[in-house]
């Protein structure tokens, strides 16, 4: 199980890409940046940054966060430079919303923090925008937003020469290649571009971690490695994989990410492996398919007649003709999501920059900076917990509630088939062949039949419900999700391999559990 870590700084709605970009151009078909002066820079800092290949216009809006700082490396203009932040409302902002925090006449060199957005009056939540204000002359260590002769904005849409479907650039953002979580702001303080040298205030910000995270994406990986979750790693957005490559196991899922499902010998001589499940080959004639299935002599396996000749996609079972996702129906315990067939928590997968936490797949800023919505605390560990749960530990993987009591961390779980609840969670099910458990008043996810005896078993319900029936060996069972195919053969009965749950019992086993509350 991968360590997780935490991480904190101003958050990127989108943030410079990891790859080279194609160079951007003004309306008029400008190149962008002119000039040397922020190569020259890059190259003196010992940046691996093309000024032209890596210039990205976005992120216009940012969310707020502490523990940021911005250094003053350039001033290459004939005008002096102010800069400051916005609320981010839907419309321009008023001179009375630009909150400046440096001055046009700090020099090169200076630090200059971000004030604690979080507590300023000022700030109306969500998110920001930052602005360059330009004084054409008679800068003093006492000008302010009334003094600027023009503002140019993060939100591209309300400059001055903005009134074109393509808008001028006056910003541009460079990530930094030396320093984790950093990036470049380089502006431009010219009507149309001017110059377009894009150095006439070059600030250096510190502390910077990209936001946007927790989103599903794809990886590019085949198998259990495709399904992802946008994570910010080093400051950049990336496609993370909720699930490592394991081996090869009879599950109806590419465990080992090669692009082919279920490959290998997997299963015992004189069995095959059927749609996630080692059953007896039918084409041998020892075996003989039920009235109800039929042989379908190509694969060796019985099946629904309606599923002869149907090949499902990775991850699906075919259920009376139909190619069905194996978490259809499934409701996940708190704190874990279904993928592939199986709970799991999806902050197991998941590595956070410097001072956030992950919480529900998705890495946040600890709360110690963002704060906690109302009704609720913060805890050390960074994440938010209801006030009446503040120093209740719910035994046996229980939930804490609003008012402080604990209830049954089971109640209304449906684990997926090869899974049953206990504890709070939906782990491996130690008896295969019988259904999934559900919770209280819960309902009930079949295994597949072809891995239980003829008589199924029952296996244990969550706390509170009645056991729930296990799937026949024969027909697979009836319930929410059945396997139609399954062996249904006429046999003693016989042990069955899980699936690649049983990767996934010891992970969920060990790893160290959050204080789960109600929210």
């Amino acid at each position: 199980m991968r360590n997780r870590v935490a991480s904190l700084g101003l958050g990127l709605a989108t943030l410079v890409l990891a790859t080279p970009a194609l160079a951007l151009n003004q309306p008029d078909g400008t190149p962008i940046p002119q000039g040397n002066g922020l190569q020259g820079l890059f190259d003196f800092r010992g940046e691996s940054i093309n000024a032209l290949a890596s210039a990205a216009a976005v992120p216009e809006t940012f969310q707020p966060s502490c523990s940021l700082t911005f250094e003053v490396l350039q001033r290459n203009a004939g005008y002096q430079n102010a800069f400051g932040w916005y609320n981010v409302t839907g419309s321009q902002p008023s001179l009375a919303d630009l909150h400046e925090f440096i001055r046009c006449s700090d020099p090169i060199g200076t630090v200059a923090p971000l004030p604690n957005i979080q507590n300023d009056p000022a700030y109306l939540g969500g998110e920001i925008g930052f602005y360059e204000g330009v004084v054409t002359g008679g800068c003093t260590p006492n000008s302010g937003p009334a003094n600027y002769a023009y503002i140019f904005y993060s939100e591209k849409a309300y400059n001055p020469d903005s009134n074109q479907a393509n808008p001028y650039v006056h910003l541009l953002v460079y990530n930094s290649t030396v320093v984790p979580n950093a990036f470049y702001f380089g502006w431009e303080d010219l009507i149309s571009g001017g110059d377009n040298d894009f150095d006439d205030l070059t600030t250096f910000v510190t502390g910077i971690t990209c936001s946007g995270g927790g989103g599903e994406c794809q990886t590019g990986q085949p198998g259990v490695c495709a399904a992802g979750t946008n994570q910010c790693q080093n400051g950049v957005l990336a496609c993370v994989p909720l699930m490592d490559p394991s081996n090869e196991i009879c599950d109806g899922f590419d465990n080992d990410c090669n692009g082919s499902v279920d490959d290998g010998e997997l299963c015992l001589a004189g069995e095959v492996c059927d749609n996630g499940n080692c059953v007896p080959n039918c084409g041998g004639g020892e075996f003989q398919c039920s009235a109800d299935k039929t042989c379908d002599r190509a694969k060796g396996i019985c099946v629904d007649p309606a599923c002869e000749g149907v090949d499902c996609p990775d991850g699906t079972k075919c259920v009376a003709g139909d190619c069905v996702d194996p978490c259809a129906g499934a409701v996940c315990p708190a704190d874990q999501i279904c993928l592939a067939g199986a709970c799991l928590d999806p902050c197991d997968a998941i590595v956070c920059d410097g001072n956030q936490v992950c919480d529900g797949g998705a890495c946040i800023d600890k709360c110690q900076c963002a704060g906690c919505p109302g009704g609720q605390t913060c805890e050390a560990s960074g994440l938010c917990t209801l006030e009446a749960c503040v120093g209740v530990d719910c035994p046996n993987g229980g939930v804490c509630q609003p008012d402080g009591t604990c209830s049954d961390g089971c109640s209304g779980v449906i684990c997926p088939a090869g899974q049953v609840c206990a504890a709070g969670e939906c782990v491996a099910d130690p008896n295969p062949g019988s259904g999934g458990a559900g919770g209280a008043g819960g309902g009930l996810l079949v295994g597949s039949g072809g891995g239980g005896s003829e008589s199924g078993g029952a296996s244990q319900g969550g706390s509170g419900g009645a056991a729930a029936s296990g799937g026949s060996g024969g027909s697979g069972g009836a319930g929410l999700l059945g396997d139609s195919s399954g062996c249904d053969c006429q046999s003693a009965p016989r042990s069955q391999p899980l699936g690649f749950v049983f990767g996934l019992a010891a992970l969920l086993a060990t790893r160290l559990r959050r204080r789960r509350t109600a929210r």
